[in-house]
């Protein structure tokens, strides 16, 4: 028997990626990621959709309701199905929990991600960590008996790009990042962010297909790690062929053939998971030297040639 509530779950999720990759995903002020795992400490948490943007982070969490929804001054939630009402976990309190260790997971590799001011490591306090609840547009919302701090999180998916718009204006202004005093994540930082939950977030797929034996794909992970090769694709669609590796002033990065986005060549050791790693390039070979395990892998991109044309 078809489970409908996870498929409307999963049609929720994915109507809110693609507002997000269609509105952010080749604007540089943001990088998306959807559907990230965290781990700390032995307890795990799924951020649906985690925006990072200059000032900070904003978790997205998408909730498929089809009938009504009522917060009470406690912060308790309810939904109404067939007349009826039914209690449900407060996905504000949820994204709490994301926000926390994501917190965590960033604090255990600032040194890593984050550069120095005045000489100084700077790390993630003071950053900007927002929560917005996304839920269905035929959702009926009682506006006026939802307390004000619940009700300022959640929005109808339709209006979702508006409201990320809003919460970020002030951090994509030139101007008003001038005025504020709270840190701002550089270029740089973003990209050395998001390459990092990128390949937190892909370590923690291909250890679920293994563990649940999806063949092709776990095929595909095990040929990639017996290749011995560093796999990278492009932060924006996806390509990991058509790539040619890159320098510029903020480092070596891959350009893609087919969106001309560039890509941060940037990874975890593959041999312990460290984030200590330097990359090198050696005549038209890339490789990556982990600083942790002195292991040097190779990547699979080239230097200045596309890996589709030279095949």
């Amino acid at each position: 028997m078809p489970d409908y509530k996870r498929m409307a779950g999963e049609q929720q999720e994915s109507q809110v990626s693609y507002f997000l990759d269609r509105y952010f995903g080749n604007n540089e002020s943001y990088r998306i990621l959807n559907n990230l795992v965290i781990e700390v400490n032995g307890f795990n948490s799924q951020i649906d959709h985690l925006i990072i943007y200059k000032a900070g982070f904003i978790v997205v969490e998408s909730k498929s309701i089809q009938g009504s929804v009522r917060v009470n001054v406690l912060g308790e939630w309810e939904r109404s199905y067939k007349e009826e009402w039914f209690g449900i976990p407060s996905p504000v309190q949820q994204a709490a929990v994301q926000i926390d260790n994501l917190k965590a997971l960033l604090a255990e590799n600032s040194s890593h991600l984050l550069g120095k001011l005045l000489g100084l490591q700077q790390s993630f306090g003071f950053r900007q960590y927002k929560t917005v609840i996304a839920i269905s547009s035929s959702a009926r919302l009682d506006r006026d008996n939802i307390p004000a701090d619940i009700s300022q999180h959640i929005v109808k998916t339709e209006f979702l790009v508006d409201k990320i718009k809003d919460l970020t204006q002030a951090a994509n202004s030139a101007l008003k990042s001038f005025v504020k005093t709270e840190p701002r994540f550089t270029a740089d930082e973003m990209d050395r962010i998001y390459a990092f939950l990128k390949n937190y977030q892909r370590s923690g797929e291909a250890a679920l297909k293994l563990e649940t034996k999806e063949a092709g794909t776990a095929t595909e992970a095990l040929e990639a790690t017996s290749q011995g090769l560093v796999m990278v694709s492009c932060k924006r669609c996806g390509e990991a062929e058509a790539l040619s590796a890159q320098y510029g002033r903020f480092g070596y990065y891959v350009q893609c053939a087919k969106c001309s986005t560039n890509t941060a060549l940037k990874h975890a050791c593959p041999a312990c998971g460290s984030v200590s790693t330097k990359t090198r390039k050696s005549k038209t070979d890339m490789y990556l030297d982990c600083q942790s395990c002195n292991t040097s892998t190779p990547f699979a991109v080239k230097w200045g040639v596309a890996a589709s044309s030279s095949k």
